[in-house]
């Protein structure tokens, strides 16, 4: 595991209350329990953790963690 992917299940966890368990490569937004609204706030928490911007667009696209992840490692986060 990267240190990206760890700030980002930090983020998931520390923003939503979530159990570290469930934050896994393969959950979606649905497992997480997590509407859209939730993930405009996971943008805005991440651009805070991370110093990355992720678009509606690009948040549209991602279905699962792992996707996130990779996004924000394309976007060069600083963790």
């Amino acid at each position: 595991m990267s240190s990206v992917h760890d700030a980002v299940v930090e983020v998931f966890v520390s923003r939503f209350d979530l159990d570290r368990e469930k934050v896994v490569a393969d959950a979606t937004f649905d497992d997480l329990d997590l509407d859209s609204l939730s993930q405009i706030e996971l943008a805005t928490a991440l651009k805070k953790r991370l110093g990355v911007a992720i678009t509606d667009e690009e948040l549209s696209e991602v279905s699962v963690v792992a996707d996130i992840v990779a996004l924000v490692e394309q976007k060069g986060a600083t963790v």
